[in-house]
């Protein structure tokens, strides 16, 4: 089932672009409520579907929705308390051998020049070797820092935490009322409300599911493949073995932004491991070329099926407007909203008027079931045929002779 609207031209031309700077006015006016709010109903939407489960069992909604969060918490904490601690060490661990690598690679960086200047390439390859180290401990750790504090500002309030909590839980306890007011909100049968609300958020809940497979597959692939090459048997890379958990978790944390994450996400792995050679390099690169592979061909198709269904473009704008608004929330907020408007636009079948603009105030709307090629061309034709209608009949000369009998 899906409901064709047809966009009239005045609409166009005055209400679309009023409704959109008043969105963005307000939205600037009420950001930081309007982001506990969108992060609330985002949690309420990935819980509803365990809360409606409880209640298929006979458990009260008020009772299910306080063990759903007492659930919640309990697995944050366990993760937080056996995953953060060996990142923390890890992380540690390279900014310790920092200095050392960045002795080894000045020490390595003349051979390699002499190399590249034998093969007729000419590079001044320990100039910018200082340069990055400057831009590194200059403004490049400065923008690093800001772009963390960004993230990290926003989700370490405890405060806004504590509000997202609070509003998600309400919105779980009240999620029938609250739905049943959104359908008698819209201008169309409640049963096509439904349909509508029972698509979004099945699509939300599909995309989640998926990219949290997807994210942990590739990390743990990552970090396993960075982990083999430290083993003694195979002895391509020692030092970067020790490291394994803490790349395995960027590579699935960078996995959820499309396109650049797959690079971001090898980037750091393939600089440490160019400090040990670059045949080291070479084969971490391999490793995550295999991954991709196995993503591109086998993951995606089968895990997330299609993907969010906009241009490129249009997901990179949302990912920086996300990280603009709220940081690394908002940028993981900003991809299940994207496939919540895709399906949006899907049972909308949104069409434009070409008509003129005064002459096409009877646009209407119909619901239309399966596809627009079979049982949706019915309405448009009779609505075309009664709009013919009702057109004056034109005499030879251009005059009207009224409408005909």
């Amino acid at each position: 089932m899906s409901l064709q609207i047809t966009i009239p031209r005045w609409a166009q031309l005055i209400v679309i672009p009023l409704v959109v700077l008043l969105s963005v006015y307000f939205a600037r006016m009420m950001s930081h409520a309007l982001f506990v709010f969108l992060m609330a109903s985002l949690l309420a939407l990935l819980l509803n579907p365990l809360a409606q489960l409880l209640t298929r069992v006979y458990v009260p909604r008020v009772v299910g929705v306080p063990v759903l969060y007492l659930a919640l918490l309990s697995i944050v904490g366990v993760i937080v308390a056996v995953g953060v601690p060996p990142l923390v060490r890890q992380a540690q661990g390279l900014v310790e051998r920092a200095p050392e690598w960045a002795a080894t690679i000045n020490r390595n960086l003349p051979d390699y020049q002499a190399y590249l200047e034998r093969h007729g390439i000419f590079l001044d390859l320990v100039g910018l070797a200082d340069s990055a180290v400057s831009w590194l401990g200059g403004a490049g750790f400065q923008s690093i820092g800001r772009l963390l504090n960004l993230g990290v500002g926003v989700a370490g309030s405890m405060a806004s935490l504590l509000l997202v909590l609070i509003v998600s839980f309400y919105m779980l306890i009240d999620g029938r009322r609250i739905t049943a007011a959104l359908v008698h909100l819209f201008p169309i049968d409640d049963a096509v409300a439904e349909v509508y609300f029972g698509g979004l958020q099945m699509s939300f809940t599909r995309f989640v599911k998926g990219q949290a497979i997807l994210a942990g597959t590739v990390g743990f692939a990552a970090g396993l493949g960075v982990w083999i090459l430290g083993w003694d048997v195979v002895g391509v890379w020692p030092e970067g073995a020790q490291y394994a958990l803490l790349f395995g978790f960027w590579a699935g944390v960078t996995e959820v932004i499309p396109y650049v994450g797959p690079f971001l996400g090898a980037l750091p792995p393939f600089i440490l491991a160019l400090f040990h050679s670059p045949i080291t390099a070479l084969w971490v690169a391999i490793i995550f070329w295999l991954i991709q592979l196995l993503e591109n061909h086998i993951l995606v198709p089968n895990i997330m099926g299609a993907s969010v269904g906009v241009h490129p473009l249009v997901v990179i704008f949302a990912l920086l407007t996300g990280a603009e608004v709220g940081g690394v929330l908002g940028m993981l907020a900003v991809l299940p909203l994207l496939a919540m408007l895709r399906h949006t636009m899907d049972f909308f079948d949104v069409s434009f008027s070409r008509a003129p603009w005064i002459a096409d105030d009877r646009v209407t709307s119909a619901a239309i079931e399966g596809s627009p090629g079979e049982q949706g061309a019915a309405p448009d034709t009779a609505d075309a045929r009664e709009f013919a209608d009702a057109q004056p009949t034109r005499a030879p000369d251009g005059s009207s002779i009224g409408p005909p009998r």
